[in-house]
């Protein structure tokens, strides 16, 4: 009698807990959830753009994808998507997103080129950077490519491991 009542409890308490994490995955308030979601979606994104690279979307396409996700108060996803599309900065990607938020366009950066002053990558910034990095200062070699190409900081550490 007491196995089978612990039986019961045991999966009285696993329909509760599914039904529960049904209804954290539905609660917009929910950051865990919210989370989960769009790791699941960016990894579905991921296969799917590795399966069939799709042309990236035009500059008014993707000003319209933002105003539609910051009418529906999804800023994050706006703010990855315009970073993805655009490869700026995160500070610059929330700028441009509150611009757009407001009404505004914003300008595309030129592609292949540095943020701040649309110029190629200097050879010699390279070789100072490099320089900083085999002194075992990577961090100023890291503060050196963000200050002259406006780089993020993400992109710049990658810049510099690859020196």
């Amino acid at each position: 009698m007491t196995g089978i009542l612990i039986a019961v409890i045991v999966l009285l308490l696993a329909v509760i807990g599914l039904l529960l994490a049904r209804r954290r995955r539905h609660d917009p308030t929910d950051l865990l959830g919210f989370a989960m979601a769009a790791r699941e979606a960016e990894h579905a994104r991921s296969t799917r753009t590795a399966s069939a690279a799709a042309p990236a979307p035009s500059a008014d396409a993707l000003v319209q994808q933002v105003r539609m996700l910051m009418n529906q108060r999804q800023k994050i996803p706006a703010v990855k998507l315009w970073r993805d599309a655009t490869g700026v900065s995160l500070a610059d990607a929330v700028r441009a997103v509150e611009l757009i938020a407001a009404g505004g366009t914003p300008s595309l950066p030129p592609t292949g080129m540095a943020a701040k002053t649309g110029q190629p990558v200097s050879p010699l910034l390279m070789a100072n950077a490099r320089n900083l990095k085999l002194q075992g200062r990577p961090i100023e070699a890291i503060k050196l490519v963000r200050q002259h190409t406006g780089m993020g900081l993400r992109e710049a550490k990658d810049v510099v491991d690859a020196l």
